[in-house]
């Protein structure tokens, strides 16, 4: 083969090769990188929101209509949020194995949603009744925290 047929393959497989490269790149930001980041986003969020509402959801003397209706649309923007960026990556239960603790597992994920949601339940209740429901409110924002490894605020 003369030399420059070594040079035109050698140019080809190096032009293909970083393609090649490109693509996979490409395709692992778009299924995986940016999927994740935006699930650990959306878990952030979830803490702040806990914080932030804190004495909203502990102090039911601090409530207000506002403030009660501004915590239900955040703790339930979160919990959507949640189900929804779980489902967005794909083979979400491998990759949370893979991650050794980085990304929930689906089922902690999900069921941290649903405890978010069934916290708003509790956010406009006033009187006897929010005194009484103090308790169960500890154990769903407790058992938030556990399902994605959040650091407990108390």
């Amino acid at each position: 083969m003369s030399e420059l047929a070594t040079i035109m393959w050698t140019a080809a497989f190096t032009i293909l090769g970083g393609v090649l490269v490109y693509v996979v790149g490409e395709v692992l930001s778009k299924f995986f990188i940016e999927p994740i980041h935006d699930l650990k986003r959306v878990i952030g969020e979830v803490r702040f929101n806990l914080a932030y509402f804190s004495p909203i959801l502990h102090t039911p003397t601090s409530r207000t209509r506002e403030r009660s209706d501004e915590a239900s649309k955040e703790l339930l923007k979160n919990s959507c949020d949640l189900f929804s960026k779980v489902n967005a990556i794909p083979f979400y239960e491998l990759v949370s194995r893979i991650s050794c603790g980085f990304l929930p597992s689906k089922r902690c994920a999900k069921e941290a949603a649903v405890q978010l949601r069934e916290l708003t339940t509790y956010l406009h209740e006033d009187g006897s009744k929010a005194a009484e429901s103090i308790e169960v409110i500890g154990r769903r924002v407790k058992k938030v925290e556990e399902c994605l490894g959040l650091e407990s605020i108390e």
